[in-house]
């Protein structure tokens, strides 16, 4: 590892500290990279003061250039953008601070603070840029850092607002960069529900992201689910969330773990089954 590598992580040494946990949350945004220029690292991890580690951004080849972070007020317990501000910095960074300047901002439709400052390390001067903002009681922290010479965008510049699901869908939409997918499986389903029972009539695949393993295993916009591990799909009520019975399946599932689906496609007589993965998004032949 090069010393400047050495230098970015001495920045965050309270993120080596906290202990690995299962990804739990949604992120409330999207990665919009159609160059493959990011990578996000599939992990969540506890750290001092409820703050949880939840996306890690970097380049393809180096370290990580943005981690967001995440925090949820106590009931009772009302906190500023400035509080929680010095929160992360002074729980996450290590290094003295210099330069700070504060600002009020809008990124991902929510007007949030933006916080400029630089830490220096080994004698170099690494610029962090933190933009803060609330969603009721949920706090969400993006810290840029920038190492001397760096010429590439930033990557909070392809960050889009993740879009809710529709009344009546659920939409799994996975990270669109080459690396592994933080939550769930890399597809994207609508459900269809019967209005008679609530149970869901259909379960039909809108998008598989190119280059990824559901679209190796031969997956195609179109296909129809027809059971989820065995269980026959009209079984499972309509209701989207967590807690149903068909959230369980899909949602928030830990990375590693394993979904037999089984499909037809559009003019096919003949289902198949596919084994999906949770975690493991993007495809290459060339890892083994």
């Amino acid at each position: 590892m090069s010393s400047l590598r050495l230098s970015l992580w001495g920045i965050f040494l309270a993120l080596l500290q906290g202990p690995l946990v299962a990804q739990t949350t949604l992120l409330p945004f999207t990665i919009d990279d159609p160059k493959g220029l990011w990578r996000l690292a599939p992990s969540e991890r506890e750290l001092n003061q409820g703050i949880r580690l939840v996306g890690r951004i970097a380049p393809q080849n180096g370290p990580a250039r943005l981690l967001v972070f995440n925090y949820t007020a106590p009931l009772g317990v009302p906190r500023t953008l400035a509080e929680f501000a010095d929160l992360i910095r002074g729980e996450i960074i290590v290094l003295p601070i210099s330069h700070l300047t504060t600002n009020t901002e809008k990124h991902l439709d929510h007007e949030g603070l933006t916080q400029n400052f630089e830490c220096v390390s080994e004698g170099a001067s690494i610029r962090c840029s933190l933009f803060i903002y609330a969603d009721d009681r949920d706090f969400w922290a993006f810290l840029e850092v920038t190492p001397p010479n760096t010429t590439t965008a930033s990557p909070f510049l392809a960050l889009r607002k993740a879009k809710p699901a529709p009344a009546g869908a659920v939409a799994l939409q996975p990270f669109r960069v080459h690396e592994d997918a933080i939550t769930s499986f890399p597809i994207s389903l609508r459900v269809t529900r019967n209005p008679q029972n609530d149970s869901v009539a259909h379960l039909v695949v809108t998008e598989v992201p190119p280059n990824s393993s559901t679209e190796y295993a031969g997956v195609k916009e179109g296909d129809e689910i027809l059971s989820l591990d065995d269980r026959a799909i009209t079984t499972f009520k309509g209701m989207i969330s967590r807690q149903s019975e068909l959230g369980k399946l899909l949602i928030d599932r830990r990375p590693g773990a394993m979904l037999e689906i089984e499909i037809i496609s559009r003019g096919e007589t003949q289902p198949r089954r596919v084994i999906l993965v949770a975690g493991q998004s993007w495809y290459n032949p060339r890892r083994e």
